[in-house]
């Protein structure tokens, strides 16, 4: 198991304590646990540091917990105790010369842009503005290496964000809490949550309602936050059960975040949780590109298996069944088997179980295949499987026999429906098509994200770099690319995020053969011929074309980088 440290960076209300004008016993307190500035967290995780809400005492806030690095930052919602230090974060972009993530829920992501339009304007000549990327949360995410689940709840009628991560939960500023959200806060041992002042508050839960909530989820240890004035750190702790206290500023424990574990076979499988043989809620598939509709049976896994004290377990194939069964037909993949993995894993997933594809295993009858993975290996308790799932020999089970099967080995089987995006049922095979089309844009809204080639930096012509502008060249082991063309793109180098310019193709000016990917990274200036690098696509400008010489091409580059600029900036 590893952990985390989670730091309690404000634990007051919109106000703060002690209260502009108020001379009350709390806000002339003594007692350094009484001194309450806006809620935040802070998330430190092997060397990189995550804050959920800049307030607008963040600024303080960061200097006294010394943060000297910031990798992201996450939003519970946009009232204006919660953002409105978002500027601050300009120190750590010029520092670490990086642009920061902004994770929130698009109505928060909205009110950023309206309230920080400075930010997403063009710049004034000579400012200096925060550098953040905004990204959409519509499920779980991973960030900084930490795999975050959020929790919705109501603020009074505004829908806000809580968020669990391991076993530690963060929930301020509410005073609902969904029967599907409670669902996602079993098992926990810390729980930081929202608890106002002894009297009911119409947006807010108060102490009674959240010592219910308490008593309900039953975590290891409950803190409350936002605390206003009215309860005074030592008096309260008094008259609270023993496993409940109020937060403060500066408050600090370790959280347990459970490994991600794989697989290669069933003695595997029984050998890594030999002493923790839980069942499973699980999920069968190629999962090829880890697509919307495969992250919605993902999610549902992950849900169930928190609703119900599971582990959260997916069991993947490879090679895909086609390149043993079919090898003249095999699709080529979107993803490596790493890529996959990660994938799944950024979604919450306990563990996989990635069979060996073979002509035994295809041989297999449907019972033979259930009783041998599925129940004697895996303990399945809950299977979640799309509409067309089949399985066994000759794909002669499907989810009817499953159903049926389920009833004689003690789990259930829940259809998840398809996800429809643009009118079209997402699918494997409809994001390969637009992906080698270079329809990149609509293989981004099938997968959730960009789609993405990783690999090694390899070294070039060198003709690039000298006559028309400096490149980094990828070479991948995926099996799936692009079409030709130029494209908008990103570039993930030592660590860094960098808008770049790629052209994948055969270079016909220079009267090349071989399939070359090439990217012009923004505002870099290293000369790399080694290390790992990530390009992630975003939109198709034009096509692959010869030019008359350098110069020409050159020329059409410099255009091209503009119109990669400008296509960049109106996605802020």
């Amino acid at each position: 198991m590893s952990s985390l440290r989670l730091t309690v960076l404000g634990s007051g209300t919109s106000m703060g304590v002690p209260t502009l004008g108020c001379h009350c016993a709390v806000c002339e307190s003594t007692d350094p646990h009484d001194q309450r500035t806006r809620p935040s967290v802070l998330l430190s995780y092997n060397g990189r540091n995550v804050v959920i809400d800049t307030t607008p005492d963040f600024r303080f806030q960061a200097m006294r917990a010394r943060i000297d690095r910031l990798d992201a930052v996450i939003f519970t919602h946009g009232h204006a105790d919660h953002i409105m230090g978002l500027d601050d974060v300009r120190p750590y972009n010029m520092k670490q010369r990086a642009v920061i993530p902004i994770y929130a829920a698009e109505d928060t992501l909205r009110t950023l842009r309206r309230q920080f339009a400075y930010i997403f304007d063009e710049a004034p000549p000579g400012s200096t503005l925060p550098l953040i990327e905004l990204r959409a949360i519509d499920g779980p995410f991973e960030v900084a290496g930490l795999k975050i689940v959020p929790i919705p709840a109501m603020h009074g009628t505004q829908p806000v964000l809580g968020f669990r991560i391991g076993n530690a939960a963060y929930l301020t500023d509410f005073s609902t809490v969904p029967e599907n959200s409670k669902a996602l806060l079993q098992g926990l041992d810390d729980f930081i949550l929202d608890a106002l002042r002894y009297v009911p508050h119409p947006t807010h839960s108060n102490v009674e309602q959240s010592l219910a909530l308490v008593k309900e989820l039953k975590p290891k240890r409950s803190w409350f936050t936002h605390i206003c004035h009215d309860l005074g750190h030592e008096e309260a702790n008094r008259k609270l059960p023993d496993n409940v206290r109020l937060a403060y500023d500066g408050l600090q424990f370790e959280v347990t975040l459970a490994p991600f574990t794989v697989a290669h076979s069933a003695g595997e499988w029984a050998s890594r949780f030999r002493d923790k043989r839980k069942a499973t809620a699980i999920t069968i598939g190629n999962f090829d590109g880890v697509h919307l509709g495969h992250q919605q049976i993902l999610n549902g896994v992950a849900g169930k298996a928190q609703a119900g004290d599971l582990m959260s377990a997916v069991l993947t194939f490879y090679p895909h069944p086609a390149r043993v069964l079919r090898p003249e037909a095999a699709p080529p993949l979107i993803e490596t088997l790493d890529q996959r993995l990660a994938a799944i894993e950024q979604l919450g997933i306990d563990a996989v179980f990635v069979m060996q594809f073979d002509h035994a295993v295809a041989s297999l009858s449907p019972d033979e295949f259930v009783k041998q993975f599925l129940v004697d290996a895996m303990h399945a308790k809950i299977i979640l499987i799309g509409a067309n799932f089949r399985f066994g020999h000759r794909q002669s089970g499907d989810a009817e026999l499953l159903t049926k099967l389920g009833k004689n080995w003690g789990f259930e089987v829940e259809i998840v429906p398809p996800v429809i995006e643009g009118g079209v049922v997402v699918s494997s095979t409809t994001i390969r098509n637009a992906i080698r089309e270079g329809h990149v844009e609509e293989a981004r809204r099938m997968l959730g994200r960009t789609f993405a080639l990783t690999g090694q930096i390899t070294t070039g012509t060198g003709q690039g770099r000298k006559l028309v502008v400096p490149t980094l060249n990828l070479s991948t082991d995926q099996e799936l690319l692009p079409g030709n063309g130029v494209y908008a793109t990103e570039a993930v180098v030592q660590d860094k995020l960098y808008r770049a310019a790629t052209n994948v193709g055969v270079r016909p000016t220079f009267d090349g053969s071989r399939t070359t990917i090439e990217s012009y990274l923004f505002d870099f200036d290293e000369t790399l011929t080694s290390g790992d690098l990530e390009i992630r696509f975003w939109q198709r400008l034009r096509n692959e074309r010869k030019f008359a010489g350098p110069a020409e091409l050159r020329e059409q580059v410099m255009k091209d980088i503009d119109s990669i600029k400008r296509f960049f900036a109106a996605q802020k």
